[in-house]
């Protein structure tokens, strides 16, 4: 069976409680996501996270003509990874959005990440994180085209607008993902 993988989908400081883009009820996510980590990486899956990485002057930002708050710079605390989350060195951290251009919102998105899977002889992801409608979405359905069995990990997901997850997640299974919790994930890795 092919290895598996967790891709952890910008779980950064902006994007959580109190951050300049705060997606809902991240703090209850938290806690859990770091459990599902651990284990995981117990259970020998590749640990991956995506953030937003962007330049200053992003054409995603209001000031620039996009629609969102300025969020997410490179190198501020709020692009960084929202305690308890810490990357570890064998983890793989995959930065998104650094062009100006471009909303980046696949974790997939111009990073090789898909290479970098099948040399780590990774064939199964499971996506978890922020934000449900936008950067988890894409990461899953370019998973998916790539030809990886993709699953959404249902209670580790956190949207900007509530409203639209069950949307989303039928989306996702009409496109071949398949919608668990991560404690059935888990038992299968």
């Amino acid at each position: 069976m092919a290895r598996a993988a967790l891709i952890v989908v910008d779980v950064q400081r902006d994007f959580c409680d109190g951050g300049a883009l705060a997606a809902a009820d991240t703090g209850s996510m938290l806690a859990p996501l770091k459990e599902c980590i651990e284990a995981a990486r117990k259970a020998g899956a590749v640990i991956v996270y995506t953030r937003d990485w962007h330049p200053e002057n992003h054409s995603s930002f209001e000031a620039n003509g996009g629609p969102w708050p300025v969020h997410c710079v490179a190198e501020t605390e709020g692009a960084e990874l929202m305690p308890p989350l810490r990357a570890l060195a064998d983890d793989l951290m995959i930065h998104k959005g650094l062009g100006v251009d471009g909303a980046g919102y696949s974790g997939f998105e111009r990073t090789g990440l898909d290479e970098h899977l099948r040399k780590l002889g990774v064939g199964r992801i499971a996506v978890s994180g922020i934000a449900t409608e936008y950067c988890v979405r894409a990461t899953a359905l370019d998973g998916l085209k790539a030809g990886f069995e993709t699953v959404l990990l249902t209670d580790l997901i956190r949207p900007v607008q509530p409203g639209l997850t069950p949307g989303v997640v039928e989306e996702l299974e009409g496109a071949g993902a398949r919608g668990i919790l991560a404690g059935e994930w888990l038992k299968a890795i």
